[in-house]
C-alpha cells in the first residue's frame, strides 16, 4: 500500500500542468517583465537638469487645438505627481532618486498652489487644477504606503499580510494635504460634480462637472480619507446624487440568459439590468463629447463605489439612496458588458489607456475578476504586453501630451493592479 502511495504520489507530481495554470504563470512573467521595462523608461524621462529638474516635462497638445497647441509648462504638475504615485506603486524605492528629485521639485512649486477658491485656479502657470490636486493626494498616500512597506520589511514584517500601523502625516505634508482637500471641497459644484476648477472659474462650454474629473477628485479625497483628513458625508453624498443624475435615463435590457448571481469573483449582469452608461458632457456643441464612452463610464462606476464606501456607516446612506446608488452602478455594468473590449476605449475616439486603468479600478474597487463572462485582468494585460514598445513605453496617440508619459503610467498602474481596494465587494 505504501509502495502504491508512492507511486502516485510520483505520479502526480511528474504529471503536466494544466494549460490554464501554465498560461497563467507565462502571462504573470510576462507582466512582471513589462513593468519592469515600463519603470525603467519612466524614470528616465525625468528632467535631470534646469528649472523643472526632478519633473516629467511637457510637449505638444496633439488632441486639442488642432494639434498645435502648445501647453508651455502647464502639465509639468500633473505629469510629475502622475509619474511619481505610478513608480512608487510599481514598487520603486521611496528614497530613489527619482522619488526623492520630485520632492524637492514639489516642495518649490506647492506653497503656491491650493489657495483660496473663490479665486478659481491656484497657479495658472502651472495648471493648478481639480486633477493635479487629486492626483497629489493619491502620490502622497502612495509616497507614505512605500515608507509604511519598506518599514515593515525591514523590521521582519510581511506589509502583505500584517497589519499595518496608522498613518501619521508630517506636519509639512499634512499641511499641503489640508490645503489641497479644503480647496477640492470648495469647487465642487453645486450639483455635486467637479470640473477644472472653481465654479467661477470659466469652465469649457460653462460645464462645471464631467465625470472623468469628478472621478479623480473623488480618487484623491478617499486617499486623504485614508491618510486621516475628515471629509464630510455631505461631499460624497452630493457627488453621488449628481452622477446618477448624469446617467443616461435608459438603455438596452440585458439579455436573457444573463447569470442571476454572482460567482467565481465575477459580476453578474442579470436580466433585467439596463445598460446604461455616461458621457463626458451632457451638453456641448462638440457632438463627441454627448457620446457615451467606456472610459467615463468606468470613471462614473468607480465613483460611485467610491461614495458606496465612504456613505456606507453614515446616517444619510439610508435604503433609497443604497439602492439608487447600487442600480447606477450596476446598470453601469451592464454597459460594460455590452460594450465591452481592451483594445480600445468603448464608443470613445480617444484615452485608450486612461479607460483601461479605469477598468482596473473598477475591478479592484468592485473587488471583482469579471464583468459577466469577461475576464478583464488578463484581458487587458495581454494587450498590454504585446503593445509595449521595445524602449519600455505605452503610446496610444490619443491623449494629452506628454502622450507617452500618461500613457505609459495608465498601462503600469493596470499592469500593477495599483488601486487601493475601499472594503467593497459588488453582490447582490
Amino acid at each position: 500500500m505504501r509502495m502504491a502511495a508512492a507511486v502516485l504520489t510520483l505520479a502526480m507530481a511528474v504529471l503536466p500542468r494544466p494549460a490554464s495554470a501554465q498560461a497563467d504563470e507565462a502571462l504573470t512573467t510576462q507582466v512582471d517583465a513589462a513593468i519592469d521595462k515600463g519603470v525603467e523608461w519612466l524614470k528616465g524621462k525625468q528632467l535631470k537638469a534646469g528649472d523643472f529638474k526632478g519633473t516629467w516635462g511637457d510637449g505638444v497638445n496633439g488632441v486639442y487645438g488642432g494639434g498645435n497647441a502648445t501647453s508651455s509648462g502647464r502639465m509639468y504638475l500633473a505629469t510629475t505627481v502622475l509619474s511619481m504615485m505610478t513608480l512608487l506603486r510599481c514598487g520603486v524605492d521611496p528614497e530613489d532618486a527619482c522619488i526623492k528629485d520630485g520632492l524637492a521639485w514639489l516642495d518649490k512649486v506647492l506653497p503656491k498652489e491650493y489657495g483660496d477658491a473663490k479665486k478659481g485656479r491656484p497657479d495658472p502657470s502651472i495648471m493648478g487644477s481639480t486633477y493635479e490636486g487629486g492626483i497629489l493626494l493619491m502620490m502622497i498616500e502612495a509616497l507614505y504606503d512605500a515608507r509604511t512597506d519598506k518599514k515593515m520589511k525591514a523590521d521582519g514584517k510581511d506589509p502583505k499580510t500584517d497589519a499595518h500601523p496608522p498613518v501619521k502625516l508630517d506636519d509639512k505634508d499634512k499641511a499641503v494635504v489640508t490645503r489641497v482637500v479644503a480647496w477640492l471641497k470648495a469647487t465642487q459644484s453645486r450639483k455635486g460634480g467637479w470640473r477644472y476648477g472653481a465654479p467661477v472659474f470659466d469652465s469649457p462650454g460653462g460645464i462645471e462637472e464631467d465625470p472623468s474629473a469628478s472621478q479623480v477628485v473623488l480618487l484623491g479625497l478617499t486617499s486623504a480619507k485614508r491618510l486621516g483628513i475628515a471629509i464630510e458625508d455631505e461631499v460624497w453624498q452630493k457627488a453621488a446624487i449628481w452622477y446618477l443624475e448624469a446617467q443616461e435615463k435608459d438603455g438596452p435590457a440585458a439579455k436573457k440568459g444573463a447569470s442571476g448571481k454572482d460567482t467565481g469573483g465575477s459580476v453578474a449582469i442579470r436580466e433585467g439590468d439596463r445598460s446604461r452608461g455616461w458621457p463626458y458632457l451632457r451638453r456641448s456643441p462638440d457632438k463627441k463629447d454627448l457620446t457615451v464612452t467606456g472610459s467615463m463610464t468606468a470613471c462614473a462606476v468607480n465613483s460611485l463605489i467610491l461614495c458606496k464606501a465612504a456613505l456606507a456607516k453614515s446616517k444619510v446612506w439610508t435604503k433609497g439612496m443604497e439602492a439608487g446608488v447600487d442600480r447606477g452602478i450596476y446598470d453601469g455594468l451592464a454597459w460594460i458588458d455590452l460594450h465591452y473590449a481592451v483594445d480600445k476605449n468603448p464608443e470613445g475616439y480617444r484615452s485608450h489607456y486612461y479607460y483601461l486603468y479605469g477598468l482596473e479600478r473598477l475591478g479592484t474597487l468592485g473587488n471583482f475578476e469579471k464583468v459577466g463572462a469577461h475576464a478583464w485582468y488578463p484581458d487587458g494585460a495581454k494587450h498590454l504586453v504585446a503593445a509595449q514598445a521595445g524602449a519600455g513605453s505605452w503610446n496610444g496617440n490619443d491623449e494629452l501630451e506628454p502622450c507617452d508619459i500618461l500613457d505609459t503610467c495608465f498601462a503600469l498602474l493596470f499592469l500593477k493592479r495599483a488601486t487601493v481596494p475601499v472594503g467593497v465587494t459588488l453582490t447582490r
